[in-house]
């Protein structure tokens, strides 16, 4: 690899942790066989440049911040429309804590679920907040209340075990929305499956971000987009990147958050563009699974 002499890249690495940029950053410059298997010992292809894994670095980073801001607007959404949805089908004070209330074929998981909203209110009960309030002053939490105690993983499991009827009604939420928003035409439908599958892409992202783990390159297994992709005319991507977080990013937040968040990512993406020798700015987006003439259809 080349790098200056004038210390700026010793500077740099400890103040960022030599591990966390070169082996975090270095696989994408890398020689490799013809199965794609980097050679042993480790070669960086010829002409490698410091800068450009510094660049990959800084690049990934900035993806994290703008995917976590805008991920935890989704959260706060969801955790609204949850905890109104289920209290207006449940208005018993601690109805969540019913198991009546939930699917009855999956005794196991809403136990679980049950359970953590149990120890979450046993957790603050002591401490000075909401959920000590609500206790002394009325003997019982509402939801809207502890949900702000939940993380979007924990919602994530909630909605997992609802029964169809209030699936649908939350997803139908964000469905009628985005129609009343845009002013489709032809209206979205989002399912109860279209819902979880957000919630997991919305999760794993999240937790990327918040750990600073490798965003640009994170494999999340399959995720099902297929049918929001073919309502926007998208079949240039891949469900098993972070192009999938895009994609349920368009329908899920209000209108203009998420012309905010296209505006950040694009501001990004030409602020990176010409940093990189080595490897083309093309083949980073094409690990995130982005086709940039499908993702300007979601603009």
């Amino acid at each position: 690899m080349i790098v200056p002499t004038d210390g700026s890249p010793k500077r740099f690495l400890e103040q960022e942790n030599y591990y966390n940029v070169i082996n975090g950053y270095k696989d994408l410059f890398l020689k490799k066989d013809t199965n794609g298997v980097p050679l042993v010992p480790e070669q960086y292809q010829g002409n490698t440049h410091f800068k450009e894994l510094k660049a990959l670095f800084l690049f990934d980073r900035e993806l994290r911040f703008l995917f976590l801001k805008y991920i935890l607007i989704f959260e706060n959404s969801f955790k609204t429309v949850y905890s109104h949805e289920f209290s207006k089908k449940y208005p018993r004070p601690n109805a969540y804590l019913e198991l009546q209330n939930y699917v009855d074929n999956d005794p196991k998981s809403v136990l679980k679920q049950v359970s953590i909203l149990t120890k979450t209110i046993h957790d603050q009960v002591d401490k000075e907040g909401a959920i000590k309030h609500y206790i002394e002053t009325y003997g019982a939490v509402p939801l809207w209340v502890l949900v702000n105690n939940l993380t979007i993983g924990n919602m994530s499991h909630l909605y997992d075990v609802l029964k169809n009827a209030e699936k649908n009604t939350i997803a139908r939420y964000y469905s009628d929305k985005y129609a009343k928003q845009y002013g489709s035409r032809s209206s979205i439908r989002i399912s109860g499956e279209d819902m979880q599958s957000a919630l997991k892409i919305f999760n794993l992202v999240r937790n990327k971000c918040a750990h600073e783990e490798r965003l640009y390159n994170s494999d999340f297994r399959n995720v099902r987009v297929a049918s929001i992709a073919n309502y926007f005319g998208m079949t240039n991507y891949n469900n098993r990147r972070v192009i999938v977080a895009i994609i349920y990013l368009k329908i899920m937040l209000n209108k203009n958050y998420f012309k905010q968040f296209y505006s950040e990512l694009m501001s990004i993406f030409k602020r990176y563009k010409d940093e990189f020798i080595t490897v083309s700015f093309d083949d980073i987006l094409d690990i995130m699974g982005i086709d940039l003439s499908e993702v300007d259809r979601l603009h």
